[in-house]
C-alpha cells in the first residue's frame, strides 16, 4: 500500500496522496487508514490526489460501496476535493462524487492538485506535517 497522508495544520486540510496501483483491496485499505488518523481531529477539509496512480483495476462496485459507507474522516461542512487526471480515473471519481452528494458531502473531483490548492485556498508548503507514514518528513 503505498500513500502518504500529509497534514496543513494551520487549515485543517488532509492531502492524501496516493501513488501505486489502485486496487480494490488498497481502496478499502487506504479508505480504513485514514479513518483510523482522521480520529485525531478535525473537522478536516480533504484533498485525496489520485494523480500519480499509474495503473487502477478498480471496480465499479468498489466505488460505489466506498461512497455509500460512512465518512471516514470529520468533515462537518468543510469540502473534499479529489484529483484524478486520467479519464477513466476521473469517470469514477465523478461517480464516487455523485454518491457522496446525495449524502449532503461536498466534494469536488479536478483534474490537477494546483485546481485543489485553488479550491481550498492552500499551498503545497503548507502540508507540513506527515501523518503517514509518520517516519517520513513533509
Amino acid at each position: 500500500m503505498e500513500f502518504v497522508v500529509d497534514l496543513d495544520p494551520t487549515h485543517l486540510v488532509l492531502r492524501i496522496t496516493v501513488t501505486a496501483v489502485l486496487t480494490d483491496k488498497a481502496a478499502k485499505d487506504i479508505y480504513q487508514a485514514v479513518a483510523r488518523l482522521a480520529l485525531r481531529g478535525g473537522p478536516y477539509a480533504v484533498i485525496t490526489d489520485l494523480s500519480q496512480v499509474v495503473d487502477f483495476p478498480l471496480s465499479a462496485d468498489t466505488v460505489r460501496a466506498l461512497a455509500a459507507t460512512a465518512l471516514p474522516i470529520p468533515l462537518g461542512d468543510r469540502p473534499s476535493v479529489m484529483v484524478a487526471r486520467q479519464p477513466a480515473l476521473f469517470g469514477l471519481a465523478r461517480m464516487f462524487e455523485m454518491h457522496r452528494e446525495s449524502m449532503g458531502v461536498q466534494l469536488e473531483v479536478v483534474h490537477s492538485i494546483d485546481e485543489a490548492y485553488d479550491l481550498l485556498k492552500v499551498a503545497p508548503q503548507d502540508f507540513s506535517e506527515r501523518l503517514f507514514p509518520a517516519d517520513l518528513a513533509a
